[in-house]
């Protein structure tokens, strides 16, 4: 008997699940234009470091909306922009490719997706708090 799935108390009934094997994301098929209606898609971006060396670089989210990221297969993490507060995935140097193999970023976008992905030197954490001691 299907009863339905609990999303702490509240009773969600006619959703649907699907398991994306993650795994393994070279049979991907990547959107080439923004997918109508907000539909969650997958999006391809390379980065040749030939000029530079591998360094620790933090991955700016904050033109997209809510996803995962993967550099070079390894999972960066999970962004949520809208809601916040962090803006960047740390990408740590060790997983850069050095000369001239290719850096491959793939950005699962669930709601918005952005139209770049800037790669920056420094965190962008949102919003701070100022507490004063007493």
């Amino acid at each position: 008997m299907w009863r339905g799935v609990r999303h702490g108390h509240q009773q969600l009934f006619e959703w649907e699940i699907r398991p994306l094997p993650l795994t393994d994301l070279t049979g991907l098929a990547f959107a080439q234009n923004p997918p109508e209606g907000g539909r969650p898609a997958f999006h391809r971006f390379t980065h040749d470091l030939a000029t530079h060396g591998p360094a620790d670089a933090f991955v700016d989210m904050s033109g997209w909306g809510t996803g995962l990221v993967w550099l070079n297969g390894f999972l960066l993490g999970h962004y949520d922009t809208p809601r916040g507060p962090q803006r960047t995935l740390y990408a740590p140097g060790p997983l850069w490719h050095d000369g001239a193999d290719e850096n491959e970023i793939i950005v699962l976008e669930l709601e918005r997706p952005g139209t770049e992905l800037p790669l920056r030197d420094r965190p962008d954490l949102g919003r701070t708090t100022v507490v004063t001691l007493e």
